[in-house]
């Protein structure tokens, strides 16, 4: 089980899920605070629009998280065929 991070309104968030956010926000913005801050992404993030959170995949996000964990996860097929 993954030891909660913090908690946004009434859900408590992993480490891994806060990073997610912090790679999309990133993505998104460019780390531009002056644009929206990070606690605000996380505040107003709407799931329709940017995916679910927990979703790691580059089908979904294009942050830097999921493009390493589709090109491990491509890695990891390629030895099991070798």
């Amino acid at each position: 089980m993954k030891k909660p991070l913090m908690t946004i309104g009434l859900r408590e968030i992993t480490e891994q899920d806060y990073n997610h956010f912090f790679h999309k926000w990133l993505y998104q913005y460019g780390g531009a605070h002056d644009v929206v801050s990070l606690q605000d992404f996380v505040d107003d993030y709407n799931s329709d629009i940017h995916g679910d959170i927990d979703v790691y995949s580059s089908d979904v996000c294009p942050c830097i998280m999921c493009q390493e964990e589709t090109i491990n996860e491509q890695k990891s097929i390629t030895k099991e065929v070798l």
